[in-house]
């Protein structure tokens, strides 16, 4: 049995180093988008990119995911398995990201309350770099009371007040073209199709639980396992000082709530940074961590 994957971002890559199969995309760098953050705010020589060869550079025009055939603008497939993980345009949140970062006097808020982790992310950059920021949101009160309430405190701590009237909205990321966001099933299938990352409706658009679905996909493709997708919020929120590190399965009816607070962890953020980026963006042992 053959199969393609659409997309060459957190989700397609770990699909693809686990089944070595056909992968396309409109693009052949993988783009690391905290370190690029970072890059964009900080003007830090770090490198945020990497070029694969393996991908084949192609741009779908037309596909039917019930009958699992694509068609881009050089030939077309019709394999055993589709997967579709062609990510999101964040065109729009580096336009903003720009535009604040020429700013004294910044208000944050997120569009979407799920991607909030990265608003907060922001907010802590921007107040390293010496700006007046203040924060509208709810501290990432979903992931459970705990998070929210370290979130708070340690905003608080650096100077990040709350405020009521944010002038300054993170924009949502929206679905890459001509694909849109996609309710799946447990077993993340919509149709006959396995969507992964930031094309599942109700996901956080997350790197990390986007790695997680390209490996569940290709598992699941291997019969590995039969058992429904278990989602997991992971990430590191790097105050300028220490990491603050995150995980929770609350949103999905989970009891996992776990926040722990140190330099170490922020040390930990660069290495994964660097990590991936030498890995063609494979999750490897970190899917552990």
């Amino acid at each position: 049995m053959n199969t393609l994957i659409v997309g060459a971002g957190y989700a397609g890559l770990n699909a693809y180093h686990i089944l070595k199969s056909q992968i396309v995309s409109d693009k052949k760098d993988f783009l690391f988008f905290t370190a690029y953050t970072r890059n964009l705010l900080f003007g830090e020589k770090i490198k945020f990119y990497k070029m694969l060869k393996f991908v084949k550079q192609e741009k779908v025009v037309d596909f039917d995911l019930k009958s699992k055939w694509v068609k881009t603008e050089k030939t077309e497939y019709a394999p055993d398995n589709l997967i579709i993980s062609a990510g999101c345009d964040k065109s729009h949140i580096i336009d903003k990201i720009k535009e604040i970062r020429k700013k004294e006097n910044i208000s944050l808020s997120s569009e979407e309350p799920l991607n909030d982790y990265l608003t907060i992310q922001l907010a802590f950059y921007l107040k390293k770099l010496g700006k007046e920021v203040k924060y509208h949101g709810d501290y990432l009160n979903y992931l459970g009371e705990k998070v929210s309430y370290v979130i708070r405190s340690y905003m608080e701590k650096y100077g990040i007040r709350y405020t009521e009237r944010p002038e300054d909205l993170i924009p949502t990321c929206s679905p890459s073209y001509p694909f849109e966001s996609y309710k799946v099933d447990e077993y993340l299938r919509y149709k006959n199709t396995f969507i992964l990352g930031d094309l599942i409706n109700g996901f956080p658009m997350l790197g990390e639980l986007a790695m997680r679905t390209g490996i569940y996909a290709a598992s699941h493709i291997m019969k590995k396992t039969n058992s429904p997708f278990k989602p997991i919020f992971i990430t590191i929120i790097d105050t300028g000082r220490e990491g603050i590190h995150i995980r929770s399965d609350k949103p999905w009816g989970g009891y996992i709530q776990s926040v722990k607070v140190s330099k170490i962890r922020q040390i930990m953020k660069r290495f994964i940074e660097r990590y991936y980026l030498f890995r063609n963006g494979k999750m490897g042992m970190l899917y552990y961590v």
